[in-house]
C-alpha cells in the first residue's frame, strides 16, 4: 500500500508533535516541514534528516498539509493550498467563527476538488465529538465543558495570540475553571524593553480571544515558572436520568498533534471517494480516522 505523503506547515510545539506522531504511523510518510524563510538559517536537531523548505511547492507531490500555524492565519493559507490542489487539516480554534469559516472554505475546496478538515484539534475537535455523543445518550439535558481546573492549563490559541501583541517578548495564557462550565484567563507576559504594560494589557483583554472571559494580565520578569504545556478538560452532561462525564489531561500540543495526524486518513478517504469540500471533525465517519486497510482491521478491539 502506498503511504500517504504529509507535509507539516509551521514548526512550533504542534508541528513537533505532528512529526513524532507521523513517525508512529506505518501508513504515513513525512514529505517535509515548511518554515518561514527567515527560520531556515537556524539549525534544529529535531529536523535532522528532514527536508525543510520555505515553500510547500519545493516538496513535490504532497497528499495532505497539516497547518500547525496560528488560527488567524488559517483561512488565507487554506485557500492558498486549495489553489495548489493540496488537501489540508488545521486546528482552528475560534469557536464563534467555525460555522462561517467552514462555509467559506467549503466553496474553495469544492471548486478545486480537494478536501479540508478544519477545527480538528482537542476543542474544537474531539471534544466536539464527545459532546455530540453525550447528546445522543441524553436527548435533553445540560452539558458543561470545563478546562484547566483550579491551577489552569495552557491554551495554545490564546498563548499564540498574546505573543503577537506588540511589546510582548514571551507569554503564556492559562485557562482556569470559573464555575458551571465557565472560564477565566490568567496571562503572564514578559515584556520587551520599554514596552508599555498598560497598552499590552488593553490589547489582550479587548481581543476577541479574551474579551468574553474574565482576564487577568500579569507582568513577570520571566515566564519560565509559569510556562506549562499541560492542559485538562472535563465534559459533563446530565439529563434523561443519565449522568455522563469525560475527563482528559496531558500535554496540549501533543494532544492536538495526534488528532491532526489521525485526520490525515479521514481526509484522504474523502478525497479518494471524490467527496470534496471542507468538513469539521464530527462530519467525517469516526472509523475513517483509524489505521487499517480493511473494515475488520479498523474494527479490531471494537
Amino acid at each position: 500500500m502506498q503511504k500517504i505523503s504529509v507535509a507539516i506547515v509551521g514548526w512550533g510545539n504542534v508541528g513537533r508533535g505532528c512529526k513524532r506522531a507521523i513517525s508512529e504511523c506505518s501508513d504515513l510518510v513525512l514529505a517535509g516541514v515548511v518554515r518561514r524563510a527567515s527560520s531556515l538559517k537556524y539549525d534544529d536537531p529535531d529536523l535532522e534528516n528532514t527536508v525543510v523548505v520555505s515553500d510547500i511547492k519545493e516538496l513535490g507531490d504532497v497528499d495532505v498539509a497539516l497547518l500547525c500555524i496560528p488560527s488567524r492565519e488559517v483561512p488565507e493559507r487554506v485557500k492558498q493550498y486549495h489553489e495548489m490542489g493540496i488537501n489540508t487539516i488545521d486546528s482552528y480554534d475560534e469557536h464563534s467563527r467555525i460555522v462561517s469559516l467552514r462555509r467559506e472554505l467549503d466553496i474553495s475546496a469544492k471548486t478545486k476538488k480537494v478536501v479540508s478538515i478544519t477545527a480538528a484539534g482537542w476543542d474544537p475537535g474531539t471534544d466536539s465529538a464527545i459532546r455530540a455523543l453525550m447528546k445522543i445518550v441524553s436527548i435533553t439535558g445540560f452539558t458543561s465543558t470545563t478546562f484547566g481546573g483550579e491551577n489552569g492549563g495552557r491554551s495554545m490559541g490564546h498563548t499564540v495570540q498574546v505573543k503577537q501583541v506588540p511589546g510582548v517578548k514571551d507569554a503564556v495564557a492559562l485557562t482556569l475553571a470559573n464555575g458551571r462550565g465557565k472560564h477565566k484567563r490568567k496571562v503572564y507576559v514578559e515584556l520587551q524593553k520599554d514596552a508599555d504594560f498598560a497598552a499590552v494589557e488593553n490589547a489582550i483583554i479587548t481581543d476577541p480571544y479574551f474579551k468574553n472571559d474574565p482576564t487577568e494580565v500579569i507582568e513577570v520578569k520571566s515566564i519560565n515558572k509559569y510556562n506549562t504545556l499541560n492542559h485538562s478538560v472535563c465534559l459533563e452532561r446530565t439529563g434523561m436520568q443519565v449522568n455522563q462525564k469525560y475527563e482528559a489531561e496531558g500535554v496540549n500540543p501533543e494532544f492536538t498533534a495526534n488528532i491532526m495526524v489521525s485526520c490525515v486518513r479521514a481526509c484522504m478517504k474523502a478525497y479518494v471517494n471524490e467527496d470534496y469540500g471542507t468538513y469539521t471533525f464530527i462530519e467525517r465517519p469516526l472509523i475513517d480516522y483509524l489505521p487499517g486497510v480493511t473494515i475488520d482491521e479498523k474494527l479490531e478491539g471494537y
